[in-house]
């Protein structure tokens, strides 16, 4: 007797939701994307706990067929393939046929639809099993509630996250599909709280408006190219606005949301240059192509797409961004003040106070001392016409004495001048010194940030005026599961409404340059990485906070400046590199300066 048999198909079904229905998110992509197939032009989606309890899809699309219902729960029963030529022309975001089978055969499902000439009806399934079917009374379209999903798999309901991460997945779906579809009318809600709302008006702008907030949609850019194989259209955020990570590039191939490396990476060369290290841009790339030249097919939830000419496509995506960035004035714009702070301006003038600690002085935005000195001459601060740009000595120093620093970390040094305004150069017994005066401040901040960010709650400053912060609903909801994290590093975030916080003191350390950015910063990192301890936290923070806020390149120094420098550089645990791993400093002994000169052989 054999041993082989076939599956039932309810276990079939089953199995198949392992690939198909990963998470709730799972199924409202699923559910909106045949809503679209059927011709919606409005879709609502209610959720509650997240879509583990229930997720309701309605639209006012075309409806089903009485008959055609049951059919559709069958596995690979689909309107949309009729023979394997189908498969290489397909122009409809659903087509394999698996998606109503696997959601019903893991959950609790009820179908209320009705065509136009047809009379509305019900039907309702328990794990994938037709239960009842009954006439209802309804407008055009389809309503389709899921219930206790994994209710009958109980190993895929633990193993599920957080309600606020499993909401979030929810919201970046839903907001792929509204950019793919800025023609659908799209609402949302989670506990009548409203997640997402378009206007379905198809301007793609409104739509990133809707997701981003004011401040990303006025700086959009947009960008049109075409060839006989592909037909481009690009809304580019200008580059002084950026994000810690790839995910707020979106890649729309056809109507559908896609993943691919080699496009996102073309998008990220044709900023090259315009974004900071470990900054990328917000984006949205619509290619629209001949589906020859597709393979859809390559993943259950056809996220992944095979492309036949990727090569051309990636370098039409990347000199179609660059030149457009490229024809761009980007010089960063003032932004008007928020509304909080233009209420406060008023009173702010006549009540101006701060609360901060005494010993806090108001420095340069990169926190090193004014010369005591009045600047008498334009040489103190630009460079001499040699080749070696040196900040001479001149008589506003001549009382001072060389900075001779002993320690074990760095030998004794004397700055003698500045390099291109970016190197200090010093002379010490042994040799002569070049430092990199940016990884220089870069160690020093790094080690002060380390420090502070593991003891936040030393000394608190009340800000003049609240920091205004607006973020995206699914960084938003992030938001609410990273708040201890974020109070341990020294960020208390007050909800304003809507997608918008407030953040009304800081810590005394806090650099007072680009604030808004410092805090930003830190609130993406922990988003991005929800299970990182503060170890690891305190560790990416401070390199990323002493990058941006450290000395750069070609910004002159006088001595005074190079001098303190080097002192608080010698007080650094490791003055040799910064904390990328570069070397902060290199040598020339005083044998090599010699036998360059010839004096030795």
């Amino acid at each position: 007797m054999g041993i082989i048999q076939e599956l039932p198909e309810q276990l079939a079904n089953r199995i198949a939701a392992g690939e198909v229905v990963e998470r709730p998110a799972s199924v409202v992509k699923e559910l909106v994307e045949n809503a679209i197939d059927a011709g919606a032009t409005k879709i609502e989606v209610e959720l509650v706990e997240a879509g583990i309890r229930l997720i309701k899809v309605r639209d006012n699309g075309h409806g089903f067929y009485e008959d055609d219902a049951p059919r559709a729960f069958l596995r690979h029963a689909t309107s949309k393939i009729r023979d394997e030529h189908d498969l290489f022309r397909i122009r409809t975001l659903g087509f394999r046929g698996e998606a109503l089978a696997s959601i019903a055969s893991v959950s609790h499902v009820t179908l209320k639809s009705r065509r136009a000439e047809e009379v509305g009806f019900e039907m309702t399934l328990e794990g994938g099993v037709l239960t009842e079917t009954k006439p209802a009374a309804m407008n055009v379209g389809t309503e389709i509630t899921v219930s206790q999903l994994f209710y009958n798999t109980p190993a895929r309901l633990k193993y599920l996250k957080t309600s606020a991460t499993e909401l979030a997945s929810i919201t970046d779906t839903l907001n792929r599909i509204a950019l793919s579809h800025p023609e659908v009318r799209l609402a949302a809600y989670h506990e009548d709280k409203e997640l997402l709302r378009t206007n379905g008006n198809g301007d793609l702008k409104q739509v990133m408006l809707a997701i981003y907030g004011r401040q990303v949609a006025s700086q959009i850019v947009t960008a049109s190219s075409k060839t006989n194989d592909y037909s481009l259209s690009a809304y580019l955020v200008r580059p002084e606005v950026t994000r810690s990570n790839k995910q707020y590039v979106t890649l729309i191939l056809n109507g559908r949301s896609i993943k691919n490396f080699a496009l996102t990476q073309s998008i990220l060369e044709g900023y090259h240059t315009l974004l900071p290290i470990g900054r990328y841009p917000i984006a949205v790339l619509e290619v629209n192509m001949d589906p020859m030249l597709i393979d859809v097919n390559v993943h259950p939830t056809k996220r992944e797409v095979r492309l036949s000419k990727e090569k051309e496509l990636c370098q039409l995506i990347q000199d179609t961004v660059q030149l457009t960035l490229r024809e761009q004035r980007l010089i960063p714009t003032v932004q008007p003040k928020p509304k909080v702070e233009r209420a406060q301006t008023e009173q702010a003038r006549l009540d101006f106070t701060v609360e901060r600690s005494p010993e806090v002085k108001e420095e340069p935005a990169w926190n090193y001392p004014i010369p005591r000195e009045p600047i008498t001459s334009p040489s103190q601060w630009a460079p001499t016409p040699l080749n070696m740009e040196v900040s001479p000595r001149h008589e506003p120093d001549s009382e001072a004495t060389p900075m001779k620093q002993k320690t074990e970390r760095l030998p004794e040094l004397d700055v003698i001048g500045q390099l291109h305004a970016s190197y200090i150069v010093c002379g010490g017994e042994d040799g002569m010194y070049v430092i990199d005066q940016h990884a220089a401040q870069e160690r020093i901040k790094y080690e002060l940030f380390y420090e502070q960010l593991g003891n936040p709650g030393k000394e608190y400053q009340l800000l003049l005026l609240p920091l205004t912060l607006e973020f995206t609903q699914q960084e938003a909801l992030a938001i609410e599961e990273v708040l201890p994290l974020l109070e341990e590093a020294g960020i208390q975030l007050e909800p304003f409404g809507g997608n918008t916080f407030l953040v009304r003191e800081i810590p005394t350390w806090y650099p007072q340059h680009d604030l808004e950015g410092t805090v930003r910063d830190l609130v993406e990192m922990a988003i991005r990485d929800r299970s990182i301890d503060l170890a690891k936290y305190r560790e990416e923070a401070s390199i990323l906070m002493a990058c941006k806020r450290s000395i750069k390149a070609n910004h002159p120094l006088n001595v005074e400046m190079m001098r303190q420098l080097i002192h608080d550089l010698s007080e650094t645990a490791s003055p040799y590199t910064c904390p990328h791993g570069r070397p902060i400093l290199v040598k020339w002994s005083t044998y090599e300066l010699e036998k360059l000169f010839k004096r030795v052989m």
